[in-house]
């Protein structure tokens, strides 16, 4: 027998015992069929007007503490009672009923003091609570519009019963809808948890997560939007069709998704999940979901209560290791490349080759696709050697004057991704050039001066100067600041050394020409101071006449008197 099909009066007298041990029945087999929670009432409002045989039976559910809404209801006026809202201090049976947590009946109503019952024109009128675990869940309502003393102890009793039933029915059919539900969202859980921990670039598990937020959700529609600086930025869409995501990011790219962007702002202030109602005439996504309600769930790494706010506390772990693995994974790529630079430029002995190879090398792994030298000299750099989209560009002239020199004078870094803008800016160097964004660092000596700069100009992806490119760019410049110096040193060195041998061969020369130049003296001293020597000089007596003696005894002037000045070794005097 299908639950609903059958009378619960068949064979059996109206309100007798046999036909209400039956009418128990016929309910508890229809939860152990699975019944849903809409269905199960409907079967209770039209199954238990039969019993009552009374002209309707109406179901308010309690949605607080002090309000009642009309869910379903079977009979006289069953189409205007759902959605009806009844408050707590309202004059009504069914407010009784659940204030004093008993079955209430009333004949021969008074309309003027229970006015609602009075527009379904109820003679009589009887309403049992549903009470399950001491808490009121809503109320069961009988009516009668024809016989002004229906109700009766009786009948109350197995409207007690009945409701009480119901009560328990419905709690454990709810039960077990949180249990499937938990059990879904659980599977759910450990399916993110598996999925972005086998990810690890940070794009697929944002995709991830918002794949398995709109299962979860049993939404048409998922976005994740991560703040990037002040402002938040799309980065995953999911959606029950490919079209369908196709149109949210073409909406968000022509900036028409702002009110997405407000409420994550306002998710992130409040630091928990929020929810707002949305008329598809008010947004930007009118078309392509109906009216309902808008989740903005921020990503913390701290606890949240919420499956919602439970998968973007994953997601924004998962996000974090994620980005922490492509951090490393390109830091250490760049370790490799730096290497790799080093090991190839390492080879290279001539200062304009390496220079070429360098600005060629420094270009391409920065992302620039142009990158130039400069030397200082006498307080002007002077571009020596560039690259430009893979092509050396050997160059010979000055870097402009203005901010950018000042800037690395001062031994600053300067960029900027819009050169027209910067104050004293040369604007006809830069359109001859077409330079769109520079980056330019200086040459640091290990004494701390400036030795010439480094810069890169034209991002080739487009996007604006980062840190990380400022970082990159500095680690290369030091490079090329060690090999300047380095060959500055070496050229010092090599000015000392020719500079050694000249001192050198001017000291030999006056070794050799010093011995001429006393002997010469030296006739001119014994002419000076002895006169001229005889005509015929005996061989015992060749200085002054004395024989035996040196001439220097014999001559004791020499030791008092005035020499005349010395001449210049290189003069040619004698």
């Amino acid at each position: 027998m299908r639950v609903g099909d059958t009378s619960v009066l068949e064979g059996a007298t109206p309100r007798s015992d046999e036909a209400f041990q039956r009418l128990l029945l016929q309910f508890s087999a229809a939860a152990a069929q699975g019944i849903d929670t809409p269905s199960l009432i409907d079967l209770f409002c039209r199954a238990t007007r039969e019993f009552f045989q009374v002209d309707g039976t109406y179901f308010w559910r309690r949605v607080s503490s002090g309000e009642m809404v009309g869910m379903e209801a079977h009979g006289l006026g069953a189409e205007s009672f759902r959605g009806k809202r009844l408050k707590a201090s309202h004059s009504a049976v069914a407010i009784e009923a659940v204030r004093l947590r008993k079955t209430v009946y009333v004949n021969r109503l008074d309309a003027a003091r229970y006015p609602m019952a009075a527009e379904f024109h109820a003679r009589s009128l009887m309403a049992a609570p549903l009470v399950v675990s001491s808490e009121v869940i809503g109320a069961a309502v009988f009516l009668h519009a024809s016989d002004g003393d229906f109700f009766s102890e009786d009948l109350a009793a197995k409207a007690t019963i009945l409701a009480g039933q119901l009560g328990s029915l419905l709690e454990a059919s709810r039960l077990s809808h949180v249990s499937r539900e938990e059990h879904r969202r659980a599977e759910i859980l450990a399916e993110v948890a598996q999925a972005i921990h086998s990810v690890p670039a940070a794009s697929a598990v944002v995709e991830a997560v918002a794949d398995r937020l709109r299962v979860l959700l049993r939404t048409r529609l998922v976005c994740i939007l991560l703040r990037e600086g002040a402002a938040f930025a799309l980065r995953a869409v999911s959606a029950e069709s490919a079209q369908l995501a196709d149109a949210a990011r073409a909406r968000h790219d022509r900036k028409g998704l702002h009110f997405a962007a407000d409420l994550a702002m306002r998710a992130v202030a409040a630091g928990e999940p929020i929810s707002v109602a949305i008329d598809p005439s008010s947004h930007a996504l009118g078309d392509l979901v109906p009216a309902g309600m808008l989740i903005a769930a921020p990503f913390r790494t701290s606890l949240t209560q919420g499956l919602v706010s439970a998968v973007a506390g994953f997601g924004a772990v998962a996000i974090a290791n994620a980005e922490l693995y492509a951090t490393a994974r390109e830091q250490a790529h760049e370790l490799h490349q730096l290497l790799d630079i080093s090991s190839e430029l390492g080879t290279i002995g001539h200062l304009d080759e390496f220079m070429q190879q360098f600005v060629l090398r420094a270009s391409d792994f920065l992302g620039f696709s142009r990158a130039f030298i400069a030397l200082l000299e006498d307080g002007v750099f002077q571009l020596r050697w560039g690259a430009d989209n893979g092509v050396t560009d050997p160059m010979d002239h000055e870097f402009p004057e203005g901010t950018a020199r000042r800037a690395l004078i001062n031994k600053e870094v300067f960029w900027t991704d819009d050169p027209k803008k910067v104050p004293d800016a040369n604007l006809e160097m830069i359109a001859k050039l077409k330079v769109r964004q520079i980056l330019a660092l200086p040459l640091l000596g290990s004494d701390g001066q400036v030795l010439g700069m480094f810069g890169v100009l034209d991002r080739l992806d487009r996007q604006g100067i980062s840190q990380e490119d400022i970082r990159r760019a500095q680690a290369l410049a030091a490079q090329a600041a060690v090999v300047l110096e380095v060959t500055r040193n070496l050229d010092l060195s090599e000015q000392h050394r020719r500079r050694a041998e000249s001192l050198m061969g001017l000291a030999l020369a006056l070794k050799l020409v010093a011995p001429l130049w006393w002997s010469g003296r030296i006739q001119s001293w014994k002419r000076w101071c002895c006169g001229p020597p005889p005509a015929n000089p005996s061989p015992r007596s060749r200085s002054c006449g004395v024989s035996a003696k040196p001439w220097e005894s014999l001559c004791p002037s020499i030791r008092t008197r005035s020499f005349p000045p010395r001449q210049p070794i290189l003069s040619g005097g004698t």
